[in-house]
């Protein structure tokens, strides 16, 4: 089995869905300034790696729950259309259909929730999505998933992952090609010094005949 693993946020999004998400709900009127600070303050946390994020799930899931369910299924609806697909890297259907052109299942593997991560992997024609983890809970949902279809990382003949986040080192660490995507800072230092591809999906410039890096070995 080989399998491309793909993180979602300023990955294949040139964008955070969830800061776009609270944004639309500010605009709309449907959250307070103070929650608004709240998430932002999350977002900080996220950002040196001090992420509570147990907390910041329950956090989401409330602000969705304090709107009845029809105004969140029609302001999704619009939200969807008209900001989050917009949103998708411009070079982000170029490198899934090279990951199908080479045969590899993709899977994209992320801390969102589902609401706002199966409508990217519709529009993009990506196989399958793994959500809700973050850090190591993201290497432990794979192997679950992988565990579900009789195989595991170990298992694997070719294994990808495609992160743009530090956070996302320990699953990064445990494929056999960890790729840097529009880095932070601090991944695109370790990707540096352990001499791992790094690319961009912002640019819809041609990058060569290809953008998936070479294989060239575990």
């Amino acid at each position: 089995m080989r399998v491309a693993f793909l993180d979602l946020d300023h990955t294949l999004l040139a964008a955070d869905s969830n800061q776009l998400w609270m944004a639309y709900l500010r605009s709309e009127q449907l959250i307070s300034d103070e929650q608004s600070s709240v998430h932002d303050q999350f977002l900080q946390d996220y950002a040196c790696g001090a992420l509570n994020f147990e907390a910041l799930q329950s956090f989401r899931i409330g602000l969705d729950a304090s709107l009845s369910p029809g105004t969140l299924s029609a302001v999704r609806a619009v939200f969807e259309r008209e900001i989050l697909i917009p949103a998708i890297a411009p070079l982000a259907p170029r490198l899934l259909a090279e990951l199908a052109q080479r045969g590899l299942t993709t899977v994209l593997v992320s801390a969102t929730r589902s609401p706002l991560v199966d409508p990217v992997a519709q529009a993009l024609g990506v196989g399958h999505a793994i959500t809700s983890c973050f850090g190591h809970d993201k290497v432990q949902h794979v192997q679950a998933w992988l565990k579900s279809l009789g195989s595991s990382l170990k298992d694997l003949h070719e294994s990808w992952f495609f992160s743009d986040s530090h956070n996302d080192l320990p699953l990064l660490d445990v494929v056999m090609h960890p790729v840097a995507v529009d880095a932070d800072d601090r991944l695109q230092q370790v990707a540096t010094e352990r001499a791992w591809p790094m690319m961009s999906l912002r640019s819809d410039v041609s990058q060569g005949d290809h953008l998936l890096p070479r294989a060239t070995g575990p």
